[in-house]
This record gives C-alpha cells, structure tokens and sequence, in this order.
C-alpha cells in the first residue's frame, strides 16, 4: 500500500511546498514538511522518512549542506532517498548532489505527473529486497581480474593451464573476440611464472616494417635512424610470457623467422653478429581458423603447427551461460574498485534479462554492460531498468509468432474486435517495458491515468 511510505519536503517556496503536499497526501502518501535545510534535518531526525524531496537553495542550510550533514552523521543504509529540487540549470549542483549519493535531479516547477512517476520510481527501489538475486559482498582486498567459471568447458580450460607448469610448451588460444583469450594468457602466466615478464604485442597494430625489429631488436647501426641497440620483445621477456595477440596478422614473411626462434630457441637482432637466446614460453591468440588459413596458403602451416602444441579454446558466453550470474558478480565487484561505484546488488530481473541477451560481443561486451549500468545507477541495486540502454536482439523473423503485420490484420479469418487489438498492443508494450508504466505510456502515446484506465479495464496483471 502506498500510505505506508513516509514523505519530507523541504522547500523555501511555500506555494510549491503546499502544492506538493497536497498532490502526494491526495496520492496516499504520508507528507511532513520543513521550509529550510535546518528545520529539514530535525525532521529527518524525528519523522524518519523513506524519501525526501530537497530544494537545493534556501536559507539558513542550503539542500546541498543537508546532504553532507546526512552523509557526515547518518549511517549509509540510514540516508532516506533524496530527489533533489531546484529552479535553476545549473550543472555544479547536479553534479554534487548526485556524487553526494542523491537518487535524482528535478528541476522546479516539476509537473505534478512527472513528480509523481519519479516518486515512485525512487519508491520501488526500497521494495527490491525480496526480489534481490545477488547480494555483493563487500571486499576490502584489491580486486584481480581473472578468468571465471565453473562450466565444464571452463574447467577443462584450468586443466589444460595447470598442464603447463614446468615446461615452455608454445600455446594457442583460439576463440571468438570478446571471450577472454587475453585472460587465459595472463593466467597460464601466472600459474607458470608468475615472477617473470608478462609482454603481450598486437600483431595487428604492429606495421609489416616493423614487426621484426619490434620483436627481435636491433644493434646500433644496423640502419638509418639506428642510433642505439633496441631490445626486442623476445629478449625482454627473459623467461616469461611473450603473447602474440592475432596471429594471423602476423607478415607471412616474418613468420619464417618466428617459426626459427621456436624451433631453435635463439634469434639475431637486425644487425647483430651474435645470438640472443630465447627463454620465454610463446602464446599465440586468434580468433580466426589457422588451420583453415594455412591450407588456403595465407598462414605457415609449419609454423601452425609449432603453435598448436597445446591448444585452448575459450567458449562463447552463449555456450556456457550458466557462468553469467557468477560474471555478473565478478564485474560489479570489478566496476566498484576501478570506477569507485557501489552496487551493493541486483535484482532477479534485471538477471533474467541479461540472461535474455545472446552476447555477441561474448564477455568483453558483458564486462562493458555492467560497467555502464553500474556507473549510470542512480541507487546502490541494479534493476531491470539500469539495463535499459541494452538495445533488444532482433527477433528471428522466421518465427511465426514475432511477425505482425497489416495483412496478418486483415485477412479474415483473423479479423478481431478493435477493443482486442488495442488490448493485446498494451498488454505487448507493457512486457516489452518490463511493466514500467512511464515509459510505457510515452511508447503508446497516452497518458499515465489512461494507461492506467485501460490496464484496470482490460484486466491486466504483471506475470509473477
């Protein structure tokens, strides 16, 4: 029931402040009120309130200065949601009350149906708790990245990485882009030789005239512009890892000389008399069919095959999806401890919908996902909603049941009543909104109160 949310306004301008009292009181909320930030904070003190409407100017103690006291001297779970008013557009403000943790910005005069979806909006934040999915556990210890998962073709994947202690087998990760081949060089790294060099080169970025001297170094005088000796990368590594990122950018001259380095253990600088030796173990990552490549004579098969003496390929996140919820952990955590956010959970839907979600771009594009809705989260729990900007995977329009048109209308044996259509259209819009009513009323076009008419008429109900 609504009446059992309690509301403060505080508001020099005593027109609004009674205005706003009296919609939100008509609306069945409980509403105190104060007229400047002083009396606000008695009040919050007394009254305890769930969400506080704050005017930004006033005298005595501006709303900003209320918002720090509450942060100085309240618990954070004890702050109340604060939507935060203001008659002026300026930026500074804006941007302080929100680092200052408040849930929105309105500007006054706020259209009392706008006022009013905003306070719902803030309200149903304090109803998620039963339908919490996750909870994250607050962790004071740095965060490291790494690989996550405990699908079956993940675990064959630690197998393999636990095969290569002790020797410097050459590796080939293969896998679509987005799937953590990059993650599974830093682990077999750090589960062989966690103390050496880790040195990873994009093959791709590398111009054809300077993969060699980029890799193998080169002697003072060895060409024009050569006015000291260069270590290369095969040198530097010493007895770590050297990743080869997309491999099959590599000069298909160059990988002669790659394919000697490997056999041999040792290299020429350009210019150099004497050998270098190589120590280090080689991983080389693609997302493209080497094998395929080398039968159709752009990829050495020879040095193919020297890659190929361990292989590891890393599934798609479509193909292990019972790893998401655990992934979905893991990058909040991460999204709190590189971009300072504080998602403290997120809810069963908004799990189901990222469950929705195919991934073509695999978990780069999930890690990004989460890092988005976690920055732009205007409270500590990520909803269905926070994953708004998400934009809907087209449907297959082979399917039958995803294809409407006017001609499907028309036909007649398929000719309805137009209260049905209009019936059915809603009900539609409303799934596809996930029930929010605000953004389902703009989409059809009406207002709230008649889109809520039509939900009470037709009979409507959320699917629990």
């Amino acid at each position: 029931m609504k009446n059992k949310w309690k509301i403060l306004i505080v508001d020099d301008d005593l027109s609004i402040l009674r205005s706003y009292q009296k919609y939100l009181e008509s609306e069945g909320y409980t509403v105190f009120t104060a007229d400047d930030g002083r009396a606000g904070y008695i009040a919050i003190e007394k009254e305890r309130p769930d969400l506080v409407l704050l005017d930004i100017n006033m005298p005595v103690k501006t709303g900003l200065e209320l918002l720090e006291d509450l942060n100085r001297t309240f618990d954070k779970k004890d702050i109340p949601l604060v939507i935060m008013l203001t008659a002026y557009g300026d930026l500074n403000p804006a941007v302080k009350a929100t680092s200052l943790g408040a849930y929105d910005f309105l500007s006054k005069p706020v259209p009392l149906e706008k006022l009013r979806s905003t306070v719902e909006r803030a309200l149903e934040t304090l109803t998620l708790k039963e339908r919490i999915a996750h909870f994250v556990e607050p962790d004071s210890t740095p965060f490291k990245d790494s690989i996550i998962g405990r699908d079956p073709l993940m675990v064959d994947i630690y197998k393999t990485i636990g095969t290569l202690r002790g020797n410097k087998a050459t590796v080939l990760v293969t896998g679509e882009s987005g799937t953590g081949k990059e993650m599974v060089a830093r682990a077999i790294h750090e589960n062989t030789v966690p103390d050496e060099p880790f040195i990873a080169i994009n093959c791709a970025a590398v111009p054809e005239n300077l993969i060699e001297s980029e890799l193998m170094g080169y002697v003072k005088g060895a060409f024009t512009g050569a006015a000291a000796n260069r270590v290369g990368k095969l040198e530097a590594v010493k007895g770590g890892t050297l990743v080869l990122d997309e491999i099959s950018e590599m000069p298909y001259e160059f990988q002669t000389k790659l394919l000697r380095v490997i056999q041999e253990k040792d290299f020429y600088p350009i210019g150099a008399t004497e050998k270098k030796r190589f120590n280090g173990r080689i991983v080389a990552l693609t997302n493209k069919n080497l094998k395929e490549l080398a039968e159709n004579g752009q990829f050495r098969e020879d040095l193919f095959y020297r890659l190929n003496v361990i292989s590891i390929s890393v599934p798609p996140l479509r193909n292990h999806m019972n790893d998401l919820e655990m992934l979905i952990l893991h990058f909040i955590k991460k999204a709190n401890f590189t971009q300072n956010t504080s998602i403290q959970s997120i809810t069963k839907e908004a799990v189901d919908y990222l469950r929705s979600h195919t991934w073509p771009g695999n978990i780069r594009e999930l890690e990004n996902t989460i890092l988005k809705a976690s920055i732009k989260a205007k409270d500590k729990i990520l909803t269905r909603d926070s994953f708004s900007f998400l934009i809907p995977e087209k449907r297959d329009d082979s399917d039958p049941k995803t294809v409407v048109s006017v001609e499907d209308f028309t036909r007649p044996e398929n000719l309805i009543p137009l209260r049905d259509v209009e019936k059915n259209y809603i009900e539609f819009v409303l799934r596809q909104t996930n029930w929010h009513k605000g953004k389902t009323a703009e989409l059809l076009g009406i207002t709230r109160p008649t889109l809520d008419k039509r939900i009470e008429e037709y009979g409507l109900r959320k699917d629990v």
